[in-house]
Protein backbone atom coordinates (compact mmCIF):
# COMPACT_ATOMS: atom_id res chain seq x y z
CA UNK A 1 0.00 0.00 0.00
CA UNK A 2 1.22 3.54 -0.74
CA UNK A 3 0.04 7.11 -0.41
CA UNK A 4 -1.51 8.93 -3.34
CA UNK A 5 0.70 11.61 -4.85
CA UNK A 6 -2.40 13.82 -4.90
CA UNK A 7 -3.03 14.02 -1.16
CA UNK A 8 -3.21 17.32 0.72
CA UNK A 9 -3.17 17.70 4.52
CA UNK A 10 -3.68 21.12 6.05
CA UNK A 11 -4.08 22.38 9.62
CA UNK A 12 -6.87 24.87 10.29
CA UNK A 13 -8.58 25.81 13.59
CA UNK A 14 -6.90 22.95 15.44
CA UNK A 15 -8.31 20.53 12.85
CA UNK A 16 -6.52 18.53 10.18
CA UNK A 17 -8.21 18.80 6.79
CA UNK A 18 -7.63 16.09 4.19
CA UNK A 19 -8.20 16.54 0.46
CA UNK A 20 -7.39 14.30 -2.48
CA UNK A 21 -7.19 15.84 -5.95
CA UNK A 22 -8.19 12.65 -7.78
CA UNK A 23 -11.50 12.14 -5.98
CA UNK A 24 -11.89 15.68 -4.54
CA UNK A 25 -12.81 14.03 -1.24
CA UNK A 26 -12.68 16.46 1.69
CA UNK A 27 -12.73 15.48 5.37
CA UNK A 28 -11.57 16.39 8.83
CA UNK A 29 -9.38 13.51 9.96
CA UNK A 30 -8.29 12.20 13.36
CA UNK A 31 -5.14 10.69 14.84
CA UNK A 32 -6.04 7.20 13.61
CA UNK A 33 -6.10 8.47 10.02
CA UNK A 34 -2.77 10.24 10.50
CA UNK A 35 -1.25 7.14 12.10
CA UNK A 36 -2.01 5.11 8.99
CA UNK A 37 -0.34 7.78 6.84
CA UNK A 38 2.76 7.81 9.05
CA UNK A 39 2.97 4.02 9.05
CA UNK A 40 2.81 3.92 5.24
CA UNK A 41 5.56 6.53 5.06
CA UNK A 42 7.70 4.51 7.48
CA UNK A 43 7.07 1.20 5.69
CA UNK A 44 5.37 -0.21 8.78
CA UNK A 45 1.85 -0.47 7.37
CA UNK A 46 0.00 -3.67 8.29
CA UNK A 47 -3.66 -3.54 7.36
CA UNK A 48 -4.81 -5.89 10.13
CA UNK A 49 -3.64 -3.34 12.72
CA UNK A 50 -6.31 -0.79 11.78
CA UNK A 51 -10.06 -0.43 11.79
CA UNK A 52 -11.40 -2.01 8.60
CA UNK A 53 -13.87 0.83 7.94
CA UNK A 54 -11.11 3.42 8.29
CA UNK A 55 -8.96 1.67 5.69
CA UNK A 56 -11.94 1.24 3.38
CA UNK A 57 -12.70 4.97 3.64
CA UNK A 58 -9.07 5.91 3.04
CA UNK A 59 -9.00 3.82 -0.12
CA UNK A 60 -12.33 5.21 -1.34
CA UNK A 61 -11.13 8.78 -0.76
CA UNK A 62 -8.05 8.15 -2.90
CA UNK A 63 -5.67 8.62 0.01
CA UNK A 64 -4.36 5.04 -0.16
CA UNK A 65 -3.58 3.27 -3.43
CA UNK A 66 -2.24 -0.18 -4.16
CA UNK A 67 1.50 -0.52 -4.74
CA UNK A 68 1.07 -1.56 -8.37
CA UNK A 69 -1.07 1.45 -9.31
CA UNK A 70 0.60 4.11 -11.47
CA UNK A 71 -1.57 7.18 -10.85
CA UNK A 72 -0.21 9.09 -13.84
CA UNK A 73 -0.88 6.15 -16.11
CA UNK A 74 -4.39 5.82 -14.73
CA UNK A 75 -5.04 9.54 -15.19
CA UNK A 76 -3.84 9.39 -18.77
CA UNK A 77 -6.06 6.36 -19.45
CA UNK A 78 -9.20 8.16 -18.26
CA UNK A 79 -8.11 11.30 -20.07
CA UNK A 80 -7.89 9.37 -23.35
CA UNK A 81 -11.15 7.56 -22.62
CA UNK A 82 -12.94 10.91 -22.37
CA UNK A 83 -11.02 12.63 -25.15
CA UNK A 84 -11.83 10.01 -27.77
CA UNK A 85 -15.41 9.36 -26.67
CA UNK A 86 -17.67 9.79 -29.69
CA UNK A 87 -20.94 9.12 -27.88
CA UNK A 88 -20.98 12.78 -26.79
CA UNK A 89 -21.02 15.41 -29.52
CA UNK A 90 -20.69 19.12 -28.80
CA UNK A 91 -21.01 22.13 -31.09
CA UNK A 92 -20.51 25.79 -30.30
CA UNK A 93 -22.16 27.69 -33.15
CA UNK A 94 -21.70 31.36 -34.01
CA UNK A 95 -24.39 32.07 -36.64
CA UNK A 96 -22.91 35.56 -36.89
CA UNK A 97 -19.77 37.29 -35.62
CA UNK A 98 -21.51 40.66 -35.77
CA UNK A 99 -22.52 42.26 -32.48
CA UNK A 100 -24.59 45.20 -31.28
CA UNK A 101 -22.19 45.76 -28.36
CA UNK A 102 -18.61 46.99 -28.40
CA UNK A 103 -17.20 45.69 -25.12
CA UNK A 104 -13.84 47.19 -24.27
CA UNK A 105 -12.17 43.84 -23.59
CA UNK A 106 -13.65 41.80 -26.47
CA UNK A 107 -11.14 39.85 -28.58
CA UNK A 108 -13.40 39.68 -31.67
CA UNK A 109 -13.53 42.03 -34.66
CA UNK A 110 -17.29 41.60 -35.40
CA UNK A 111 -17.42 41.42 -39.19
CA UNK A 112 -20.86 41.74 -40.73
CA UNK A 113 -22.65 38.76 -42.19
CA UNK A 114 -24.72 35.78 -41.15
CA UNK A 115 -24.46 32.08 -41.92
CA UNK A 116 -25.77 31.50 -45.44
CA UNK A 117 -28.37 28.88 -46.27
CA UNK A 118 -25.65 26.88 -48.09
CA UNK A 119 -23.42 26.85 -45.01
CA UNK A 120 -26.38 25.94 -42.81
CA UNK A 121 -27.08 22.96 -45.06
CA UNK A 122 -23.42 21.93 -44.94
CA UNK A 123 -23.44 22.22 -41.15
CA UNK A 124 -26.54 20.02 -40.94
CA UNK A 125 -24.75 17.43 -43.08
CA UNK A 126 -21.68 17.69 -40.85
CA UNK A 127 -23.86 17.07 -37.80
CA UNK A 128 -25.62 14.18 -39.48
CA UNK A 129 -22.26 12.53 -40.19
CA UNK A 130 -21.29 12.83 -36.50
CA UNK A 131 -24.52 11.46 -35.07
CA UNK A 132 -24.03 7.86 -36.12
CA UNK A 133 -22.59 6.74 -32.76
CA UNK A 134 -23.74 9.72 -30.72
CA UNK A 135 -25.97 9.38 -27.67
CA UNK A 136 -25.88 13.01 -26.51
CA UNK A 137 -25.72 16.12 -28.68
CA UNK A 138 -25.19 19.54 -27.06
CA UNK A 139 -25.22 22.93 -28.75
CA UNK A 140 -24.06 26.26 -27.39
CA UNK A 141 -25.19 29.31 -29.37
CA UNK A 142 -22.42 31.88 -29.46
CA UNK A 143 -21.25 34.93 -31.37
CA UNK A 144 -20.81 37.83 -31.91
CA UNK A 145 -24.32 38.23 -30.65
CA UNK A 146 -26.28 35.13 -31.66
CA UNK A 147 -29.69 36.80 -31.27
CA UNK A 148 -28.85 38.96 -34.29
CA UNK A 149 -29.45 35.74 -36.21
CA UNK A 150 -32.54 34.35 -34.47
CA UNK A 151 -34.00 32.94 -37.64
CA UNK A 152 -30.88 30.80 -38.13
CA UNK A 153 -31.00 29.55 -34.54
CA UNK A 154 -34.63 28.50 -34.91
CA UNK A 155 -34.08 26.89 -38.32
CA UNK A 156 -30.99 24.90 -37.35
CA UNK A 157 -32.55 23.90 -34.03
CA UNK A 158 -35.58 22.52 -35.87
CA UNK A 159 -33.32 20.33 -38.01
CA UNK A 160 -31.10 19.21 -35.11
CA UNK A 161 -34.11 18.20 -33.03
CA UNK A 162 -35.62 16.25 -35.91
CA UNK A 163 -32.41 14.30 -36.45
CA UNK A 164 -32.05 13.57 -32.74
CA UNK A 165 -35.65 12.46 -32.35
CA UNK A 166 -35.31 10.14 -35.35
CA UNK A 167 -32.22 8.48 -33.85
CA UNK A 168 -33.27 8.64 -30.15
CA UNK A 169 -30.39 10.99 -29.30
CA UNK A 170 -30.61 13.28 -26.28
CA UNK A 171 -30.40 16.94 -27.29
CA UNK A 172 -29.84 20.07 -25.23
CA UNK A 173 -28.83 23.64 -25.95
CA UNK A 174 -27.67 26.79 -24.19
CA UNK A 175 -27.02 30.35 -25.34
CA UNK A 176 -24.38 32.94 -24.52
CA UNK A 177 -25.97 36.31 -25.25
CA UNK A 178 -25.88 39.93 -24.20
CA UNK A 179 -29.71 39.56 -23.99
CA UNK A 180 -30.43 43.07 -25.30
CA UNK A 181 -32.35 41.60 -28.25
CA UNK A 182 -34.23 39.01 -26.22
CA UNK A 183 -37.99 39.50 -26.69
CA UNK A 184 -40.83 38.10 -24.61
CA UNK A 185 -41.91 35.91 -27.54
CA UNK A 186 -38.47 34.28 -27.68
CA UNK A 187 -39.08 32.47 -24.41
CA UNK A 188 -41.50 29.98 -25.92
CA UNK A 189 -39.10 29.40 -28.81
CA UNK A 190 -36.30 28.73 -26.33
CA UNK A 191 -38.48 26.05 -24.76
CA UNK A 192 -39.55 24.64 -28.11
CA UNK A 193 -35.96 24.30 -29.26
CA UNK A 194 -34.63 23.05 -25.90
CA UNK A 195 -32.49 26.10 -25.17
CA UNK A 196 -32.56 25.51 -21.43
CA UNK A 197 -30.84 28.67 -20.31
CA UNK A 198 -28.60 31.62 -20.99
CA UNK A 199 -25.42 33.26 -19.82
CA UNK A 200 -25.82 37.02 -19.62
CA UNK A 201 -22.98 39.34 -18.69
CA UNK A 202 -23.55 42.30 -16.36
CA UNK A 203 -20.27 43.95 -15.45
CA UNK A 204 -21.26 46.21 -12.60
CA UNK A 205 -23.78 48.83 -11.55
CA UNK A 206 -25.34 50.93 -14.27
CA UNK A 207 -22.52 53.36 -15.03
CA UNK A 208 -19.86 50.66 -14.80
CA UNK A 209 -21.74 48.17 -16.98
CA UNK A 210 -22.69 50.71 -19.62
CA UNK A 211 -19.12 52.02 -19.88
CA UNK A 212 -17.59 48.55 -20.26
CA UNK A 213 -20.27 46.84 -22.35
CA UNK A 214 -21.21 49.65 -24.68
CA UNK A 215 -24.18 49.41 -27.00
CA UNK A 216 -23.44 50.56 -30.55
CA UNK A 217 -26.29 53.05 -30.09
CA UNK A 218 -24.74 54.28 -26.79
CA UNK A 219 -28.01 53.51 -25.03
CA UNK A 220 -27.92 52.11 -21.51
CA UNK A 221 -28.69 48.38 -21.36
CA UNK A 222 -28.31 47.78 -17.61
CA UNK A 223 -31.99 47.97 -16.63
CA UNK A 224 -33.04 46.06 -19.74
CA UNK A 225 -30.74 43.16 -18.90
CA UNK A 226 -32.06 42.84 -15.36
CA UNK A 227 -35.55 42.73 -16.84
CA UNK A 228 -34.44 40.02 -19.30
CA UNK A 229 -32.89 37.96 -16.49
CA UNK A 230 -36.22 38.08 -14.66
CA UNK A 231 -38.07 37.15 -17.86
CA UNK A 232 -36.08 33.95 -18.24
CA UNK A 233 -36.10 32.98 -14.57
CA UNK A 234 -39.84 33.59 -14.23
CA UNK A 235 -40.43 31.28 -17.18
CA UNK A 236 -38.47 28.39 -15.71
CA UNK A 237 -35.25 28.83 -17.67
CA UNK A 238 -31.84 28.89 -16.03
CA UNK A 239 -29.67 32.01 -16.03
CA UNK A 240 -26.02 32.54 -15.28
CA UNK A 241 -25.10 36.17 -14.72
CA UNK A 242 -21.44 36.48 -15.53
CA UNK A 243 -19.44 39.38 -14.14
CA UNK A 244 -16.16 39.86 -15.96
CA UNK A 245 -13.66 40.97 -13.35
CA UNK A 246 -10.54 43.10 -13.63
CA UNK A 247 -8.88 45.79 -11.54
CA UNK A 248 -11.24 48.42 -12.95
CA UNK A 249 -14.52 47.05 -11.57
CA UNK A 250 -13.69 44.71 -8.69
CA UNK A 251 -14.14 47.34 -5.98
CA UNK A 252 -17.78 47.84 -6.96
CA UNK A 253 -18.95 44.24 -7.14
CA UNK A 254 -20.73 44.68 -3.78
CA UNK A 255 -22.90 47.43 -5.25
CA UNK A 256 -23.90 45.24 -8.19
CA UNK A 257 -24.83 42.34 -5.91
CA UNK A 258 -26.97 44.65 -3.78
CA UNK A 259 -28.84 45.87 -6.86
CA UNK A 260 -29.38 42.32 -8.08
CA UNK A 261 -30.56 41.23 -4.63
CA UNK A 262 -33.19 43.97 -4.71
CA UNK A 263 -34.36 43.49 -8.27
CA UNK A 264 -34.11 39.80 -9.16
CA UNK A 265 -37.41 38.02 -8.56
CA UNK A 266 -36.02 34.51 -7.98
CA UNK A 267 -32.76 35.21 -6.27
CA UNK A 268 -32.01 31.64 -5.16
CA UNK A 269 -32.37 30.39 -8.74
CA UNK A 270 -29.92 32.87 -10.22
CA UNK A 271 -26.39 31.55 -10.70
CA UNK A 272 -23.58 34.08 -10.59
CA UNK A 273 -20.16 33.46 -12.03
CA UNK A 274 -17.05 35.61 -12.24
CA UNK A 275 -14.97 35.70 -15.39
CA UNK A 276 -11.33 36.66 -15.53
CA UNK A 277 -10.72 39.34 -18.14
CA UNK A 278 -7.64 38.30 -20.12
CA UNK A 279 -5.88 39.85 -23.14
CA UNK A 280 -6.32 36.82 -25.40
CA UNK A 281 -5.38 38.54 -28.65
CA UNK A 282 -3.63 41.65 -29.92
CA UNK A 283 -7.08 43.24 -30.30
CA UNK A 284 -7.52 43.41 -26.53
CA UNK A 285 -3.91 44.16 -25.51
CA UNK A 286 -4.97 47.69 -24.60
CA UNK A 287 -6.65 46.41 -21.42
CA UNK A 288 -3.73 44.20 -20.35
CA UNK A 289 -2.67 46.46 -17.47
CA UNK A 290 -6.16 46.13 -15.91
CA UNK A 291 -6.12 42.32 -16.00
CA UNK A 292 -5.34 39.93 -13.18
CA UNK A 293 -3.03 37.02 -13.88
CA UNK A 294 -4.13 33.61 -12.61
CA UNK A 295 -2.30 33.89 -9.32
CA UNK A 296 -3.79 37.33 -8.62
CA UNK A 297 -7.28 36.22 -9.65
CA UNK A 298 -7.02 33.24 -7.30
CA UNK A 299 -6.69 35.68 -4.39
CA UNK A 300 -9.95 37.48 -5.18
CA UNK A 301 -12.11 34.49 -6.14
CA UNK A 302 -13.10 33.16 -2.71
CA UNK A 303 -14.12 36.56 -1.29
CA UNK A 304 -16.22 37.17 -4.42
CA UNK A 305 -18.09 33.88 -4.13
CA UNK A 306 -18.61 34.38 -0.40
CA UNK A 307 -20.36 37.67 -1.22
CA UNK A 308 -22.61 35.85 -3.70
CA UNK A 309 -23.61 33.15 -1.21
CA UNK A 310 -24.16 35.69 1.57
CA UNK A 311 -26.85 37.38 -0.53
CA UNK A 312 -28.74 34.19 -1.29
CA UNK A 313 -27.62 33.64 -4.87
CA UNK A 314 -26.20 30.42 -6.24
CA UNK A 315 -22.58 30.10 -7.30
CA UNK A 316 -22.41 28.72 -10.82
CA UNK A 317 -21.25 25.08 -10.58
CA UNK A 318 -19.79 25.92 -7.17
CA UNK A 319 -16.92 27.19 -9.26
CA UNK A 320 -14.73 27.84 -6.24
CA UNK A 321 -14.57 24.14 -5.35
CA UNK A 322 -12.42 21.90 -7.55
CA UNK A 323 -13.88 18.91 -9.34
CA UNK A 324 -12.16 15.86 -10.79
CA UNK A 325 -11.45 16.48 -14.43
CA UNK A 326 -9.54 14.65 -17.11
CA UNK A 327 -9.71 17.30 -19.83
CA UNK A 328 -9.71 21.07 -19.53
CA UNK A 329 -12.35 22.12 -22.05
CA UNK A 330 -13.84 21.46 -25.48
CA UNK A 331 -10.40 22.04 -27.03
CA UNK A 332 -9.16 18.56 -26.22
CA UNK A 333 -12.27 16.49 -26.91
CA UNK A 334 -12.21 14.78 -30.29
CA UNK A 335 -15.95 15.21 -30.87
CA UNK A 336 -16.31 18.88 -29.97
CA UNK A 337 -16.11 21.81 -32.39
CA UNK A 338 -16.58 25.55 -32.65
CA UNK A 339 -18.07 26.70 -35.97
CA UNK A 340 -18.46 30.26 -37.22
CA UNK A 341 -20.86 31.82 -39.71
CA UNK A 342 -18.62 30.91 -42.67
CA UNK A 343 -18.53 27.26 -41.64
CA UNK A 344 -14.94 27.39 -40.37
CA UNK A 345 -14.19 24.87 -37.63
CA UNK A 346 -12.05 25.70 -34.59
CA UNK A 347 -10.90 23.96 -31.43
CA UNK A 348 -11.17 26.96 -29.09
CA UNK A 349 -13.79 29.67 -28.46
CA UNK A 350 -11.02 32.25 -28.35
CA UNK A 351 -10.15 31.53 -31.99
CA UNK A 352 -13.58 31.97 -33.55
CA UNK A 353 -13.30 34.12 -36.66
CA UNK A 354 -9.50 33.82 -36.86
CA UNK A 355 -8.76 31.77 -39.99
CA UNK A 356 -5.21 31.09 -38.83
CA UNK A 357 -6.69 28.62 -36.34
CA UNK A 358 -9.26 26.99 -38.61
CA UNK A 359 -9.20 23.18 -38.86
CA UNK A 360 -11.33 23.09 -41.99
CA UNK A 361 -14.72 24.17 -43.26
CA UNK A 362 -18.03 22.29 -43.23
CA UNK A 363 -18.62 23.49 -46.79
CA UNK A 364 -15.84 21.13 -47.90
CA UNK A 365 -18.33 18.31 -47.35
CA UNK A 366 -16.88 14.86 -48.04
CA UNK A 367 -13.50 16.47 -48.79
CA UNK A 368 -13.16 17.83 -45.25
CA UNK A 369 -10.02 16.50 -43.56
CA UNK A 370 -9.55 17.43 -39.92
CA UNK A 371 -5.78 17.64 -39.71
CA UNK A 372 -4.65 21.25 -39.88
CA UNK A 373 -4.60 22.61 -36.28
CA UNK A 374 -7.06 19.91 -35.18
CA UNK A 375 -4.51 17.17 -34.49
CA UNK A 376 -2.06 19.36 -32.59
CA UNK A 377 -4.79 20.53 -30.21
CA UNK A 378 -6.23 17.06 -29.72
CA UNK A 379 -2.80 15.63 -28.92
CA UNK A 380 -2.00 18.28 -26.32
CA UNK A 381 -1.15 16.39 -23.13
CA UNK A 382 -0.07 18.06 -19.86
CA UNK A 383 1.32 14.75 -18.61
CA UNK A 384 4.19 15.18 -21.06
CA UNK A 385 5.36 18.26 -19.17
CA UNK A 386 7.50 17.69 -16.05
CA UNK A 387 5.87 20.74 -14.48
CA UNK A 388 2.50 18.95 -14.57
CA UNK A 389 3.70 15.39 -13.96
CA UNK A 390 5.15 16.44 -10.63
CA UNK A 391 2.24 18.62 -9.52
CA UNK A 392 -0.25 17.40 -6.91
CA UNK A 393 -2.95 19.58 -8.52
CA UNK A 394 -2.82 17.82 -11.90
CA UNK A 395 -6.17 15.94 -11.58
CA UNK A 396 -8.04 19.20 -10.88
CA UNK A 397 -6.06 21.47 -13.20
CA UNK A 398 -5.17 19.19 -16.15
CA UNK A 399 -2.48 21.60 -17.25
CA UNK A 400 -4.64 24.70 -17.34
CA UNK A 401 -5.96 26.43 -20.45
CA UNK A 402 -4.33 24.98 -23.61
CA UNK A 403 -4.69 28.31 -25.40
CA UNK A 404 -2.96 30.14 -22.54
CA UNK A 405 -0.05 27.70 -22.88
CA UNK A 406 0.19 28.40 -26.61
CA UNK A 407 0.41 32.12 -25.83
CA UNK A 408 2.82 31.82 -22.91
CA UNK A 409 6.35 33.19 -23.26
CA UNK A 410 8.01 29.88 -22.41
CA UNK A 411 5.57 27.48 -24.08
CA UNK A 412 4.88 25.83 -20.73
CA UNK A 413 1.45 25.04 -19.23
CA UNK A 414 -0.08 28.00 -17.39
CA UNK A 415 -1.24 26.96 -13.93
CA UNK A 416 -4.91 27.57 -13.23
CA UNK A 417 -6.22 29.49 -10.23
CA UNK A 418 -6.69 26.29 -8.20
CA UNK A 419 -2.92 25.95 -8.00
CA UNK A 420 -2.77 29.18 -6.01
CA UNK A 421 -5.90 29.19 -3.87
CA UNK A 422 -6.51 25.55 -2.96
CA UNK A 423 -5.64 26.13 0.71
CA UNK A 424 -8.13 29.00 0.89
CA UNK A 425 -10.78 26.89 -0.88
CA UNK A 426 -10.36 24.07 1.62
CA UNK A 427 -10.57 26.46 4.56
CA UNK A 428 -13.69 28.07 3.08
CA UNK A 429 -15.48 24.75 2.69
CA UNK A 430 -14.37 23.61 6.11
CA UNK A 431 -16.07 26.69 7.56
CA UNK A 432 -19.16 26.14 5.39
CA UNK A 433 -19.58 22.47 6.22
CA UNK A 434 -18.44 22.02 9.81
CA UNK A 435 -21.36 21.16 12.01
CA UNK A 436 -23.32 19.98 8.97
CA UNK A 437 -21.36 17.18 7.35
CA UNK A 438 -17.95 17.18 8.92
CA UNK A 439 -17.37 16.17 12.55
Amino acid sequence: MKLSQYNFLRRHDDATIFFNATTCALAVVDENFLQVINDVKNNSYDEKNYDAQLISDMKASGCLVEDDVDELERLEFYRNLAKYDVTNFGLTIAPTLDCNFRCKYCFETHPKGKMTSETQAALVKFVENHLERTKNFSVTWYGGEPLLAKEIIWSLSEKFLAMCEKSSIDYDAFIITNASLLEDSDVELFKKYKISGAQITIDGVKEIHDSRRRSITNESTFDLLIDRVNLLLNNGLSVIVRVNIDKENIDRVDELLEVLAERIDKRAELKIDFGQVSPFTDICKSIESDCYNNEQFADVMIPLYEKVLARGFTVNKMAAYPAPRVNFCCTDYVNSFVVDNRGELYRCWNHVGNLKYSSGNVNDGDNLTLEKNYLSWIQWNPIRHPKCRECACLPICTGGCPDAMRNSNDGQPVCGTVKYNLDKVLEHYYEQLKGEILP
